[in-house]
């Protein structure tokens, strides 16, 4: 989960009772708790993601004595040991992330962000909703039509959470950088500082964007997609995964799933695994997808690389065939399997001509 505000909500642990750094990537070093092993392809993975994260924001990737750490920690005694607050999955003081499961990218959103600013906890959990990528599972909540105004006062993530405005804060940051471009977004970013009342949040918006706090926050409630975080999230990396191939109208991929696997990631919070693959829908319309697998918890989940322009679908091994209308172009898909075993798993997604066009 979320980010503290470290010098309002984040302890700092006992340094003597946490793991030393063993496992080494080009942007993030893993510090993780005895028995904890990280799937084949998770530091690549959050490696990857750092890198183009920090390219997306305009800032350099750490490197070398300046690599970004990771604490992975053991749940028994996380908040103790951690300094998180006791509902977080993980916090990010400074250049360090303390996690319960690995990866958690929104924390290391955080972390890339620290190099551009400390507004208030609204901004910096927001931007951490908009850029977090799909992992694992991520929640479609959509943005409650609650007053911006209130949750602007949440002066920690945990208090932002407790109100229920994780999903407002995504929904709004998508909305302004949509609205005015990531580069005039992330000057206000750096504009505005983590005690700023809603007098010095107006006054960045006037300088930044044009428009008052007021008009933006009205502008969003008029015209903003009724769309989850899902089709919201900017889905970097997800959506520059490599691409699988259609052979006609038709496209069949079959695979083993392990976590010692060098694609594989994980093991998320539920002792799972995820391999990353896009696929390029060539004509928009009618499809059926089939999955086979040999574990219940194989699955396959499909979602759209645009923002807030089609809703995504996730289908069960062995489930009937599903036929649902896909648009064109690019798609992330993700193969979902247990971190605890290997599995092997299938999907099948088949183009329907409409009535009365012959193949």
């Amino acid at each position: 989960m979320k980010r503290a505000l470290v010098t309002v909500a984040v302890a700092l642990p006992a340094c003597n009772d946490i793991p030393e750094p063993n496992h080494f990537g080009a942007h993030v070093v893993v510090a993780a708790d005895p028995g904890l092993e990280p799937c084949g392809g998770s530091l690549a993975h959050m490696d990857e993601f750092v890198a183009r994260l920090s390219d997306h924001f305009g800032v350099e990737a750490p490197t070398d004595a300046d690599r970004f750490v990771y604490y992975w920690l053991e749940v028994d005694g996380f908040p103790e040991r951690s300094g998180c607050p006791e509902i977080a999955a993980g916090c990010a003081p400074g250049d360090r992330t303390y996690a319960k499961s690995l990866p958690l990218n929104h924390e290391l959103v955080h972390v890339v962000a620290d190099a551009i600013g400390a507004p208030p906890s609204f901004f910096t959990e927001g931007l951490a909703v908009a850029f977090e990528g799909l992992g694992q599972v991520k929640s479609d909540d959509r943005p409650l039509r609650d007053d911006i105004h209130a949750l602007l006062r949440a002066r920690t993530g945990t208090e932002l959470n407790r109100a229920g405005g994780y999903s407002t804060a995504g929904a709004f940051t998508t909305f302004l950088v949509e609205r005015h471009g990531l580069d005039a977004y992330l000057r206000a970013y750096a504009a505005m500082h983590w005690t700023d009342t809603e007098r010095g949040i107006d006054r960045v918006f006037r300088e930044e964007f044009g428009v008052s706090l007021d008009d933006s926050i009205a502008a969003f409630a008029d015209r903003e997609p009724d769309c989850g975080d899902l089709e919201r999230d900017a889905k970097l990396l997800e959506c520059a995964a490599p691409e699988l191939e259609w052979d006609g109208d038709r496209l069949v991929h079959h695979r083993a799933l392990a976590c010692d696997q060098d694609d594989a990631v994980g093991p998320y919070a539920n002792d799972s695994v995820v391999v990353f693959r896009t696929v390029t829908i060539p004509e928009g319309g009618d499809h059926i997808i089939t999955v086979f697998g040999d574990d219940p918890r194989n699955k396959v989940s499909l979602q759209p690389c645009t923002i807030c322009d089609g809703q995504g679908l996730t289908v069960e091994r062995d489930a009937s065939p599903r036929t649902v209308a896909l648009a064109a172009g690019r798609h992330s898909l993700r193969l979902h399997g247990p971190a605890d075993l290997r599995t092997s798993l299938g999907v099948r997604i088949e183009r329907i001509e409409p009535p009365g066009v012959t193949p």
